[in-house]
């Protein structure tokens, strides 16, 4: 640890303040972050003009990561929809022959289609924010083809998407 912090004091001012603002994009914890603040401060630079500066927090950064949680939590969950939706409207149909019970089971299908659809239109809207934020627009044909080929190929997209966010997660500056 003393090696890092050494290699920290050799470092010019604007790198340092570079290590305090976007510490987590290089994959540092908050003892090398405090430890590059302690070694502004020495130096005549401190919490307040960091913050005053807007060097402090990577606000683009926290932004993003909040959208990108949320993107998680909401594709986790119209997972979860999608896959009772595939059991109850295919699989429960196999097993049950009582007319009630297909009453129930259209019941419970046409729930979580509907759960489905809203958790799948959050999460979709989640991704849409992020890029807006990182300053990627995407454009309107990956809308049409997110709606069309999302539906059926759900989880191979989320898969892509939640790697392609973490990957533009690590770059924001």
């Amino acid at each position: 640890m003393t090696d890092k912090i050494d290699r920290l004091r050799s470092l010019d001012n604007e790198k340092l303040i570079d290590v305090v603002k976007n510490y987590r994009q290089y994959n540092y914890d908050t003892i090398i972050r405090n430890a590059a603040i302690g070694i502004l401060g020495d130096r005549g630079i401190d919490k307040e003009q960091l913050k005053l500066t807007g060097n402090f927090e990577n606000q683009t950064y926290n932004i993003a990561e909040n959208i990108f949680i949320s993107f998680n939590r909401n594709s986790i969950i119209a997972v979860v929809f999608y896959i009772l939706t595939i059991i109850t409207a295919i699989l429960l149909p196999m097993f049950l022959d009582s007319e009630h019970l297909e009453i129930i089971t259209l019941t419970f299908t046409l729930i979580t289609v509907i759960l489905y659809f809203v958790f799948f239109i959050r999460s979709f809207i989640n991704q849409i924010d992020f890029f807006k934020i990182i300053g990627q627009h995407p454009g309107s044909g990956i809308t049409i083809i997110f709606f069309f080929i999302g539906v059926p190929l759900y989880v191979f997209l989320y898969l892509y998407y939640r790697n392609r966010m973490k990957e533009e997660l690590r770059l924001i500056k």
